[in-house]
């Protein structure tokens, strides 16, 4: 470089430039680029541009937008410039003070001006627009939430209150602070037609980008915030919230014995049968009996063919712990125990406001409450908010008792129910934090090490490996979706599965049998829901420390993965086929069977799908997952009709990836094409009335549904649009198609299992995804996006993007095997699809208080 043309350089540098320590941009400039020239980054112009009389600016790699090539000293020098505007126009910047001091001498900050409300905008003086505006931007992207407006390039009525004539320069000025957030977010203002050039499954663009377009396109497009059904859904946070913090809450009061009975049945049923915490003969010996009174032996409790034993005694040591009663619950007159609940409607009783519980009946309340709290719980679609919650409050307002028991046993099971309703309604402290205390107490206890079990007792030895399971089992659930480590390592895990056998024959008096896991039975009983449970969980596990764990291993034994997985296969339908019982008539209940379908092909889908070990899919893999995603859905369609959904937060994550996973897999292979159009709108339809019926219960269930029903209308459009010239053949296929591969050589045994049952058509209407004016600015958006990543050098870089053959279709499976395009979409979806559940589901669950915040009211 000459010397004149460095000394004309340094003349032009700022003072402030300087001072940053600021000589040279992070790249080179968009002209020099542009031209494929080396740029010598100089600031704040090159030479090149500096020659030429051409404006220096960089290239956002993000949304392919000219940017400044440095935004602080482009902040500085246009607050120079609005500054010196100011002075010509009479107006001294100085003597204007907003709500933000730069000296001792200023005002305070008046902190009232920024309370925040999520999705609320605040009113400030027009002199502190810029103040707002950064509180604002700041809060809302940490709370992951974007504060863009309704309208691009048109600011809410409601965003700042703006009084004097002099501030439209500010607002202007915050407009273009706006832009590159509107670049990402809003894009779909732009009025192109250019979603025509991607009609057509050869268009190349990665779905990867397809879900990133999705998650960032704004959701008042779609027009779902005045849809009056979930606004109503909406509704059912601010009713959780007020049953919280209701002042009009009786920690004494009981259900009637009607109302007691259907509930603890029902949680026998559908959650006790998974996770058997507590013994049913103990649970009604120990905490029904006192305050209800016997149990009607005609009722069944997962009972529906074999008997109560009502002649079960509690161990000995139970009853040496109890304390005494005092005599305050003897009838005088008769001289006999009355239960609680006959004392406490008492006229004088009722009359008497403070009722005081007496100390032995401490933990029968917390245990009762909890099981009616779970038993509420388990139909969480159509269950009552305020009675749900008041029972958890009455089981908390006695949680003293639990902890200061002196058996840990008892307080791990009571722990546990606590987990268990932490996975259906958002709860403090949260699931994640309870199943802390749980595992901790677990290891304290040793019941992960079966050479501790020969110490104790039969019973409790039995009781020790049930509770140990059912602590694997919750562990291994909320660590898998969330892709966390295990907190018990499968290494040290040498407990023995539980018995099969019915509680009714396991006793304590029973001494003639020394290990009931050994006593073989052929009598019904629910055991075998359980140990099925826990086993696919053992599955689960395995998939997840090979294919999802940082340093996940294909065991020694196995000469490559495909082996591996091709044994995992066997052994899953092997659960399926052997594990899982048939009839009601077995599990000694009305168990949903669904559940068994459902884990059936999450599992599945788990160990063919895409994975951190399997970024590109093979044919085989194609074919597997289409089947278990529409497995899954299906599945989940039959339990939202019967009202059966009870893991709020599971169910929307499941749905959510089962239903990505299932557009990747349409749109990659020929799966969709073959089904035709209806099928996957049908499909895609049922996911959104799952997850549109799980709004008001899982905060993640709504920007999830918004998600995926502008990414299922693209994927949609994309796909059969552009394939005219299979119209005859496409409509052929949709005019009466199965949901089961009627071509397949050898139906899997889920299909197998519910070939007699009517599974094969969706329970629901479809519902037209019209929302053309959407879609049209989704394509832009997605336009943009793939435009500004034609310029990147990744390796991943398509070439057919503008391919003028729209119809044309192209050889996908060489695609998808080839590495060099896959790996980098393939982790990047990944990822995505995870962060979209795992970020709002964890804030809900695991991380955030119930306050208002969390459940504002939607008037």
């Amino acid at each position: 470089m000459a010397e004149g043309d460095k000394k004309s350089v340094n003349s032009r540098k700022r003072p402030s430039s300087a001072v940053t320590g600021i000589t040279k941009s992070i790249s080179a400039c968009k002209r020099c680029r542009l031209k494929k020239i080396r740029c010598d980054q100089e600031f704040p112009s090159c030479v090149k541009c500096a020659k030429a009389g051409e404006p220096c600016v960089s290239l956002d790699p993000a949304t392919g937008r000219d940017v400044p090539r440095s935004y602080v000293i482009f902040l500085e020098d246009r607050l120079t410039a609005m500054m010196k505007k100011l002075k010509e126009c009479g107006v001294d910047p100085t003597q204007v003070q907003g709500n933000m001091p730069a000296t001792s001498s200023d005002n305070p900050i008046n902190l009232d001006l920024y309370e925040e409300t999520l999705r609320q905008e605040h009113e400030m003086p027009h002199d502190n627009v810029f103040a707002a505006y950064l509180i604002n931007k700041a809060t809302s992207m940490q709370r992951g939430v974007s504060a863009s407006s309704d309208v691009v390039g048109e600011r809410p009525k409601s965003d700042v209150t703006i009084d004097a004539p002099s501030s439209e320069g500010l607002v202007h000025q915050l407009n273009e602070l706006d832009e590159p957030d509107k670049s990402v977010a809003a894009l779909g203002a732009m009025k192109s037609n250019a979603s025509n050039s991607y009609l057509g499954d050869s268009s190349g663009i990665p779905f990867a980008k397809l879900v990133f377009t999705a998650v960032n396109f704004r959701p008042d497009l779609v027009g779902d915030d005045s849809d009056e059904e979930i606004k109503q859904r909406n509704g059912r946070y601010a009713e959780y919230n007020a049953s919280e913090s209701s002042g009009n809450f009786d920690p004494v009061w009981l259900p009637s014995r009607n109302a007691a009975e259907t509930l603890i049945s029902r949680y026998f049923v559908e959650s006790n049968s998974q996770l058997p915490v507590l013994h049913r003969e103990y649970f009604l010996k120990k905490y029904y009996e006192p305050i209800y009174g016997p149990w009607d032996p005609d009722l069944s409790i997962a009972s529906d063919h074999t008997k109560i034993n009502t002649s079960f005694k509690l161990p000995k040591r139970t009853s040496e712990d109890c304390p005494a009663n005092n005599g305050k619950h003897i009838d005088e007159q008769a001289g006999e125990h009355r239960p609680w609940y006959d004392v406490l409607n008492n006229s004088e009783k009722v009359a008497d406001s403070k009722v005081e519980v007496l100390e032995e009946y401490c933990l029968p309340y917390f245990f009762l409450n909890m099981v009616f709290a779970i038993g509420e719980s388990v139909t969480v679609l159509q269950s009552d908010i305020h009675d749900v919650v008041t029972f958890k409050r009455r089981a908390m307002h006695f949680s003293k008792a639990l902890y200061g028991s002196p058996d840990r046993m008892e307080v791990l099971a009571g722990t546990i129910l606590i987990a268990i309703y932490s996975l259906m309604r958002p709860n403090v402290p949260g699931v994640w934090y309870t199943m802390g205390s749980v595992l901790r107490l677990t290891v304290d206890l040793g019941l992960h090490a079966e050479k501790l079990n020969k110490n104790y007792d039969p019973f409790t030895r039995e009781l020790r490996r049930r509770l140990f399971w059912c602590v694997y089992s919750l562990d291994r659930q909320i660590c898998i979706y969330f892709g966390r480590p295990f907190g018990i390592p499968e290494e040290n895990v040498t407990a023995q599965y539980p018995s099969v056998l019915d509680d009714a024959l396991i006793t304590t008096s029973n001494d003639d049998i020394s290990d009931y896991s050994k006593v073989k039975t052929s009598i019904s009983t629910p055991k075998v829901i359980a140990l099925a449970m826990f086993k696919i969980r053992r599955i689960q596990a395995s998939i997840v420390q090979v294919l999802y764990a940082q340093h996940g291993e294909v065991p020694r034994r196995f000469a490559d993965l495909e082996f591996w997985r091709s044994y995992m296969h066997e052994i899953i339908d092997k659960w399926f086929e052997r594990e899982v019982p048939r009839t009601h008539k077995k599990m000694n209940c009305k168990f949903t069977t669904e559940f068994f379908s459902l884990n059936y092909f999450v599992t599945k889908c788990m160990l063919y799908g895409l994975s951190p070990k399997n970024l590109a899919l093979s044919d085989r893999d194609f074919e597997i997952v289409y089947d278990a995603t529409k497995g899954t859905i299906e599945t989940y369609d039959i339990l939202c009709t019967k009202q059966k959904i009870n893991y709020t937060w599971v169910a929307v994550h499941n749905i959510f990836m089962a239903g990505m996973t299932y557009l990747y897999v349409v749109y990659y292979s020929d799966k969709g094409l073959r089904e035709g159009r209806q099928a996957v709108k049908l499909r895609t339809t049922a996911i959104l009335k799952v997850l549109k019926e799980l709004i008001g219960s899982c905060e993640a269930a709504k920007s999830c549904f918004i998600i995926y029903k502008v990414l299922s209308s693209a994927v949609i459009k994309l796909k059969f649009n552009g394939n005219q010239q299979r119209s005859g053949e496409t409509q052929s296929r949709e005019q009466n198609l199965p949901l089961i591969d009627s071509n397949a050589t050898k139906p899997e045994p889920a299909a197998r299992f519910f070939s007699d049952r009517a599974t094969r058509n969706l329970n629901i209407k479809e519902e037209p995804l019209n929302f053309d004016n959407s879609l049209d600015q989704f394509f832009n958006e997605l336009e943009k996006v793939a435009s500004a990543s034609e310029n990147e050098s990744s390796v991943g870089q398509l070439s057919n993007v503008n391919s003028p053959n729209i119809g044309d279709r192209q050889d996908r499976t060489d695609k998808q095997n080839d590495s060099s395009f896959t790996a980098k979409d393939g982790q990047r979806l990944i990822d995505m699809i995870s962060q979209v559940t795992t970020e709002s589901i964890w804030d809900e669950l695991f991380g955030k208080s119930m306050n208002n915040e969390a459940f504002a009211s939607t008037d």
